[in-house]
């Protein structure tokens, strides 16, 4: 049948990023991009994949797809309001779609919430919703070439979690509410850091080659937040947070770096009880000489900040509430930053990048 109107297309220089491509009347478009194909199996086995939004009122339908990086669609998880109320469940491949799975059930109610929660097993998806087994489907192709997962239709996400089994995997990150920045724009996130020790060729998770659509926006991460950017941190690039240090706060961090070497290109870290702002590179494991001089510390603990960093050329420039608190001369080519880390005694309420 014709399943949906939703399609996935994958970077023409790259297999390792993809693009989601929908229409103006998609109010929510989100693609969670999941570790290169190397840690596949290991990520795919036994792992859960849970999404929560808010169906919108006029909703006809939507899908969630796991997205092999060939474009194939593993498992495309489609509710219908306007197809007698059914969950039509079926695989793509080569561009054409298999036979159709319906299950006559509709668990997702318009106006209403909703928690999606996919199980991937040897042999299966299992898919509950709001914490009610709903069905299973049976896998017609090999799970270990997914490389993303997609949801797209009339729906908002407020958030999607991977969680599961780990082996010689980096822990999880917290889970993510995010939303696009513009209408009729295409954002990932990673659901994984590279792996500590992982070989060059499996990170960073989005190569410099894909497009660059717009900035990501990530409401109230929970900490400790890690986060792969699109594409490299190049000139003029900036990452803007708004977050309160914590009452009674020690101190907390501002990681950039790489996620295959794990250098850090710029360590921001405010030291209450030594009064200091300290800056700092890491490379190859082993720090350089501090810069600590300001004219006034510009965070307080119990209080509130805007913080933006920015890629100046030669050099960062660090910003809090608007002013302009330290420039940081580079130590190292800030065009191979792909990744941010925040940790500490502060919490997060927006995040661009």
């Amino acid at each position: 049948g014709n399943e949906s109107n939703f399609s996935s297309s994958s970077s023409s220089s790259s297999r390792d990023t993809a693009e989601v491509t929908w229409p103006a009347s998609l109010l929510s478009t989100i693609q969670v991009c999941l570790s290169r194909v190397q840690y596949l199996e290991e990520f795919v086995m036994a792992k859960k994949v849970t999404i929560q939004g808010f169906v919108h009122s006029h909703c006809t339908r939507f899908a969630v797809n796991f997205v092999c990086f060939n474009n194939d669609i593993a498992f495309h998880f489609n509710p219908r309001f306007d197809d007698g109320l059914v969950i039509v469940c079926n695989t793509m491949q080569s561009s054409k779609w298999g036979s159709e799975e319906r299950k006559k059930h509709m668990p997702f109610s318009k106006n209403g919430a909703f928690e999606i929660t996919v199980l991937v097993l040897g042999h299966a998806f299992q898919v509950s919703v709001n914490g009610q087994y709903i069905l299973e489907y049976r896998h017609r192709t090999s799970y270990q070439s997914i490389q993303s997962v997609q949801v797209n239709g009339d729906v908002t996400l407020s958030q999607v979690t991977f969680s599961g089994p780990s082996t010689h995997m980096s822990p999880l990150p917290p889970p993510y509410s995010v939303t696009p920045s513009y209408a009729q724009n295409s954002f990932m996130t990673s659901a994984f850091a590279a792996p500590v020790g992982s070989c060059p060729s499996a990170a960073p998770l989005f190569g410099a080659s894909m497009t660059q659509k717009g900035p990501m926006t990530v409401h109230n991460p929970i900490m400790p937040f890690q986060a792969a950017l699109q594409g490299t941190f190049t000139k003029n690039r900036k990452i803007i947070m708004v977050g309160s240090v914590g009452y009674g706060a020690d101190r907390f961090h501002v990681n950039l770096l790489n996620s295959s070497t794990r250098n850090i290109y710029l360590h921001i870290a405010p030291r209450f009880k030594e009064g200091a702002l300290v800056r700092n590179t890491q490379d190859r494991g082993t720090w350089g000489p501090e810069e600590r001089h300001m004219s006034y510390m510009p965070f307080v603990p119990g209080q509130q900040f805007q913080m933006e960093i920015r890629n100046e050329g030669g050099c960062f420039g660090v910003y809090v509430n608007s002013a302009k608190v330290f420039t940081y001369v580079h130590r190292l080519p800030a065009n191979q930053i792909d990744m941010m880390e925040v940790n500490g005694d502060v919490s997060l309420s927006y995040v661009q990048f």
